[in-house]
Formats: C-alpha cells, structure tokens, sequence
C-alpha cells in the first residue's frame, strides 16, 4: 500500500538537498510548501506568510522527518 505523505516527505527532502545552492531560498520553501498542501489532513496555519524563512524551513523540516518516520517523538 503506498503511503502518499511518506511519497510528499521523501520528495521534498530530496527537493531541499537538491536545491541547496539556490539563491532565491524563498521559492524553494514554497514549493515545498506546495508539496504538502496536496494532502489531505494538513492544516496550514493561517499566518504562514508572515513567518520568517528560517522558521518555515525549520518547520517543513519538521513535517519531512515526521513523514520519513524520522521523529525521536515516535
């Protein structure tokens, strides 16, 4: 059975590493924000926009391990 948000994490982990030399980080954060706002379930905070960029690359880092099953809280 697949499972489509471990499908999501994996390819925005690799998106991240892949784009690690990218100038314009802002468009890397939100395309793999975009990643995640295809499943069903996530509810992203209304505020996201108004976040700083280090604190929404510490959160989808967050939301990768979780999917990857990477999370010391499990």
């Amino acid at each position: 059975m697949s499972d489509p948000l471990k499908t999501v994490g994996m390819v925005s982990a690799m998106f991240d590493i892949l784009c690690k030399g990218e100038k314009d980080q802002a468009k890397v954060i939100e395309q793999r924000a975009r990643f995640y706002k295809t499943q069903k379930g996530i509810i992203w905070p209304d505020d996201w926009d108004d976040l700083p960029l280090e604190e929404k690359k510490r959160r989808l880092d967050g939301m990768d391990k979780i999917a990857l099953g990477n999370d010391p809280a499990n």
